[in-house]
């Protein structure tokens, strides 16, 4: 993980996509904020030599792939399952299945998306404070 690498939002919302980078530029970080809509397009856009993610925040509901769907193709390929430390997921779905589900693919975190704008800044920063502070493997 690069703690200056890219910050990549997959999410099919535009709205959410938009508050997310809303939010992650008030916050002042030096990383790129990538928006991505189409969760079919993820896996060739990972595994761009120059793409070395600093986090990856998907949303669980998306059409064509879903984010379970996703991190299980991520997870097929090692140099990805790495490239993608952490992988988070932030939703608006919250039944003990789905937290279930979402935790048996080795994900870093589970977030319900919230539109109290106050909340989901808190919750971003303590999530990125967090990510910044934790010792985790350089991945070249």
């Amino acid at each position: 993980m690069k703690k200056t690498g890219q910050i990549i939002i997959i999410d099919d919302d535009e709205d959410d996509r938009l508050i997310f980078e809303e939010i992650l530029k008030s916050l002042n970080l030096p990383n790129e904020i990538i928006l991505l809509s189409d969760s079919t397009e993820v896996i060739p856009f990972l595994q761009q030599e120059h793409i070395k993610p600093f986090m990856v925040i998907s949303d669980i509901n998306m059409p064509k792939m879903n984010g379970f769907e996703l991190r299980d193709e991520i997870l097929k390929d090692e140099m990805l399952t790495e490239k993608t430390l952490p992988f988070i997921f932030f939703t608006t779905v919250g039944s003990g299945y789905t937290v279930e589900e979402a935790f048996k693919r080795s994900i870093h975190g589970y977030f319900h998306k919230t539109s109290d704008m106050q909340r989901l800044t808190e919750t971003l920063k303590e999530i990125v404070d967090y990510w910044c502070d934790a010792v985790v493997p350089e991945i070249e």
